[in-house]
């Protein structure tokens, strides 16, 4: 057995011994995702080729310029989305009580809500969710969103649904925080000046998982001040960063890293922003620094994902339900990456027994092919 298998084979044992349910609030966004395939040629009226890589689609659009093209998209599903959203609807499915904060609806909650927000031990919504449509191709995703509502999306609002007391006491009885989409939230910052005020009053300390979400469109300015923030947030907190490759960059870009080992930058970025824990999760594995454990494992990738849209999210939620179950870094990235390469398989999160059968399995197959 290889020693990336030993690992996840660890980490499999190690989380089945640890079952009990924890409080986790995550917020704050909320989106509907209608996932799309684009046409590259159609047979029929029920037959079409699709193209298959981000790649081909750009030289698509490059070709039009001076022209004009038709792009035909073919919807293949409308599910809940958001990286909030998503990031918890994983957790519940690990047995996770959640309260949720977020863009769900005005007044009713969204119908395409409506299990998820049952399956939580409470929601506070804000606001209406924004819609993205999620162009899929085999090596990535293009998420066109459209989120003018999510202004509402503050700490003023929440303050009118919910007084400090009761969020105090929400934040106390928590094991995780997980505040997520800042990148599409303008006043993301309010949520995490009151939160971190907020903490600073609780006698508790819990863990607190904080993701950006590729914010190459924020001036580099914005993206200082929230680093800055989530720097202040970790006196009252064990932080952890979550990003994806590309998010990696940009942040290391900001304070003069360059360090091409996701290993070696996930370190230096959790030194320079004075954090617990950076995760790093791109494509092909993650790597994770914590002080402790500084370590890379390679993920269950394939080539043929049958749903991308989410599959950051749930590596997030495997991450975290590694790291509240008191798992090694090591073993949480395991739990990660296995909790993601199952969601892109089956498009849908795993319940508890399902990803200890996935990372058993994978194990045994000495991490190859699965």
């Amino acid at each position: 057995m290889s020693a990336q298998a030993a690992i996840v084979k660890q980490a499999a044992e190690s989380l089945k011994a640890k079952q009990d349910s924890k409080k986790v609030v995550v917020g704050f966004d909320g989106f509907i995702d209608e996932i799309i395939h684009v046409v590259r040629e159609r047979q029929s009226d029920s037959e079409f080729t699709r193209i298959e890589t981000i790649t081909e689609f750009g030289q698509k659009i490059t070709a039009a310029s001076g022209l004009s093209a038709n792009i035909e998209f073919v919807p293949q599903q409308v599910k809940l989305g958001g990286n909030g959203p998503i990031m918890a609807n994983a957790l519940v499915a690990q047995g996770y009580s959640i309260d949720y904060i977020g863009a769900l609806g005005t007044g009713d909650i969204h119908p395409v809500y409506k299990e998820f927000a049952e399956r939580c031990a409470s929601v506070i919504t804000l606001t209406d969710p924004g819609r993205t449509d999620a162009l899929e191709f085999d090596d990535g995703k293009l998420m066109m969103a459209k989120m003018n509502n999510l202004v509402d999306v503050n700490w003023d609002t929440l303050l009118k649904f919910a007084s400090k007391e009761k969020l105090k006491s929400m934040a106390e009885e928590a094991k995780l925080l997980a505040f997520t989409n800042w990148t599409e939230l303008p006043n993301y910052n309010s949520m995490l000046k009151g939160f971190t005020e907020l903490l600073g009053e609780c006698a508790n300390r819990p863990g607190v998982f904080i993701d950006l979400a590729d914010p190459a469109k924020r001036l580099e300015s914005d993206i200082k001040e929230v680093c800055e923030l989530i720097t202040k947030l970790q006196n009252h907190a064990d932080v952890i960063l979550g990003l994806n490759e590309n998010e990696s960059v940009q942040i290391a870009d900001i304070y003069g890293i360059n360090e091409e080992d996701f290993v070696k930058r996930a370190e230096a970025l959790r030194v320079a922003l004075k954090l617990s824990v950076i995760v790093i999760h791109p494509i092909a594995g993650a790597a994770v620094a914590d002080g402790v454990d500084n370590v890379w494992i390679d993920g269950p990738y394939t080539k043929k994902p049958k749903l991308t849209t989410g599959a950051g999210d749930n590596f997030n939620s495997g991450f975290c339900n590694a790291w509240m179950a008191g798992l090694t870094g090591h073993e949480a990235i395991a739990v990660g990456v296995c909790t993601s390469g199952f969601y892109v398989r089956e498009c849908r999160s795993p319940k508890r027994e399902e990803l200890l059968d996935f990372m058993n399995r994978w194990s045994v197959l000495n991490c190859g092919d699965i």
